[in-house]
């Protein structure tokens, strides 16, 4: 492990709870990110920029919709929602200034150089709105004038950063296309596993039980994936699938073996991982795909689709399959492979956690940015 450098101070900014960053074996789902972080640099704080509870009412009764989708939509990507989120930031920082060099940033959803706030700040994030409009557009359903807006504001936020790093080569092209970003300041650098087995050489793969981790349950491809067990339920006797997100069991007719398990904390979560043979994920829409980081790093071979991201992380016939997009025969005829066929499942298993190891921890990922922030804290870009 290398040695902290005191003399870069790096704030953070995330509206995702990461408040436990310091903690051991913390439970946020980006908290290891700034925690990796800080056993490079100095990171003085993270500070998570919250509205008002009367300013939550407000907005939630100015885009309110009865479609539940449209309502998380609006209520997340609109201009007085964003506004209020700044002046959140702007007074989270106040009176900071002089206490850090330079502005850490999780995700698009806030501008860092707003109000008084004058810091150079980078951006870390997985998605762009344009992508979701390009791919999935039912993800975001805003309207018209909405998404105008929301895309000069993303557009605006990644052109003030001093670099964009991006999970992926899939996001880092719409950073640079859809946004005008110089390409030489926009860097695919990957995110790393929470949660990992240190080994997977004694993992039993005879078991046909498959595994699902994803909510919302249709764009995470979980209809998709519950057409194609029928074949998979008539092919391969015994076969299980472990859903875990959706609270609600929409299954009956779909083949025996199927299993809602509700979400579930990071310990219960672990032990899935490792009662399962193969993990599968046919997202519409994952512009990264975390989950299939983590099943990886449990020696799973995963099964996701052609996609988004996701072929940087499965690769296809090494780590998994990749399938066709909404197309449940493909995904089924995958399934039955990997599930009949355990010591192929195990090759690409632990292929995969091998890569884990070797490049998607979270310390790989904060070596990788770790130069550029100290430049830019310096002065450079």
């Amino acid at each position: 492990m290398p040695e902290p450098d005191g003399t870069t101070r790096i704030m953070g900014v995330s509206l995702p709870d990461t408040s436990d960053w310091r903690e051991p074996l913390p439970a946020g789902k980006w908290s290891q990110f700034f925690g990796a972080l800080d056993q490079r640099v100095d990171v003085v704080d993270v500070v998570h920029p919250r509205t008002s509870r009367v300013e939550q009412y407000v907005n939630l009764a100015r885009t309110v919709s009865p479609r539940s989708r449209r309502w998380l939509a609006r209520a997340g990507f609109n201009m007085r929602h964003a506004a209020a989120v700044n002046a959140a930031l702007e007074h989270d920082l106040r009176g900071r200034s002089g206490s850090f060099d330079l502005i850490v940033q999780l995700q698009t959803l806030c501008n860092p150089r707003s109000g008084s706030v004058d810091a150079p700040y980078v951006i870390y994030t997985d998605n762009t709105m344009a992508l979701t409009q390009r791919v999935y557009p039912p993800f975001a359903p805003l309207s018209e004038q909405m998404l105008r807006d929301w895309l000069a504001f993303e557009a605006d936020v990644c052109r003030g950063a001093q670099t964009v790093f991006t999970f992926s080569e899939f996001a880092r092209g719409s950073v640079v296309d859809d946004y005008g970003c110089p390409a030489d300041r926009v860097l695919a650098i990957g995110a790393g596993a929470n949660q990992l087995e240190p080994s997977v050489q004694d993992k039993d793969y005879s078991r046909p039980r498959a595994l699902f981790v994803g909510r919302p349950f249709e764009p995470k491809g979980g209809k998709i994936l519950l057409e194609a067990w029928r074949t998979v339920a008539a092919e391969v006797p015994g076969a299980e699938l472990a859903i875990v997100g959706p609270k609600h069991d929409p299954a009956t007719g779909f083949g025996h073996g199927v299993e809602f398990l509700g979400r579930l904390n990071r310990a219960q979560l672990s032990e899935q991982y490792r009662a399962a043979s193969v993990f599968v994920l046919p997202s519409m829409f994952d512009a990264w795909g975390h989950v299939f980081v983590e099943a990886m790093g449990h020696g799973l071979p995963c099964i996701a689709c052609d996609c988004c991201a996701m072929p940087e992380i499965v690769r296809d016939g090494e780590s998994g399959l990749l399938v066709p997009r909404a197309q449940p025969e493909p995904l089924a005829q995958a399934l039955v492979t990997l599930l009949t066929d355990p010591q192929r499942a195990r090759a690409m298993g632990q292929a995969g956690h091998q890569r884990v190891l070797g490049e998607l921890t979270w310390g790989h990922v904060a070596g990788r940015v770790v130069d550029q922030l100290r430049v830019t804290a310096a002065g450079g870009s």
